[in-house]
């Protein structure tokens, strides 16, 4: 009964740690900035989110924009077609007069598959006789090990100053076991605006 029960536990930690494997996770894990930060107004940016799905850049585009002051989401400047004239985009941000901008990238979606060896566990116990051989085995339960795969999605984010076509800041990010591209991004826009938002409050 006592292994049953064991199995048991170990059973319900496994279903535990499948859901939890489920939920997306999103971290920066490395990220750069350049000594002149402090000079860009950041009054008014524009918000860039690159992606062939024109639906997935509204959504995105408009989270963010929600998220940084005095920024404006890209789409509601430019067609699905305009961005990708050069001469017209430099222009017409030129005009508006924004002095940043902020452009996220999908960057990569892979599969990582690790390897978690298995462990054992147990109640120290005399086993040099039958009786004591019994009650260390009943009292032993061996978890194998077992291979995990997780979806890992790398999220680019690059923060530029206008005036001086300069890059600011950078950052790349990892969300894990997303349920779809949208929650990905959505995860690293809550990351990413809150870790800009430290990062203009300690400007000085």
């Amino acid at each position: 009964m006592r292994a049953l029960h064991r199995y048991a536990l170990l059973l319900f930690a496994a279903i535990v740690a499948g859901l939890a494997s489920g939920c997306a996770s999103t971290e920066i894990v490395s990220a750069w900035k350049d000594p002149d930060l402090g000079r860009v107004p950041f009054r008014k940016v524009l918000v860039v989110f690159q992606h062939r799905d024109a639906g997935l850049r509204r959504v995105i585009e408009a989270e963010m924009a929600h998220r940084v002051p005095g920024s404006v989401p890209s789409h509601n400047i430019f067609s699905d077609a305009e961005v990708q004239d050069m001469a017209l985009v430099k222009q017409r941000v030129r005009a508006d007069g924004f002095d940043s901008a902020i452009v996220m990238r999908v960057v990569s979606v892979e599969r990582e598959v690790s390897y978690r060896p298995g462990q054992v566990y147990a109640v120290p116990a005399y086993y040099g006789d039958f009786w004591g051989y019994w009650g260390y085995g009943w009292r032993s339960v061996y978890e194998p090990g077992y291979l995990r795969s997780d979806r890992v999605v790398t999220i680019a984010t690059n923060v530029y100053s206008v005036a001086d076509d300069k890059l600011v800041w950078a950052s790349q990010s990892e969300t894990f076991n997303p349920h779809s591209m949208r929650e990905a991004v959505a995860e690293v826009v809550k990351v990413t605006s809150r870790a800009m938002g430290e990062l203009l409050r300690s400007r000085g």
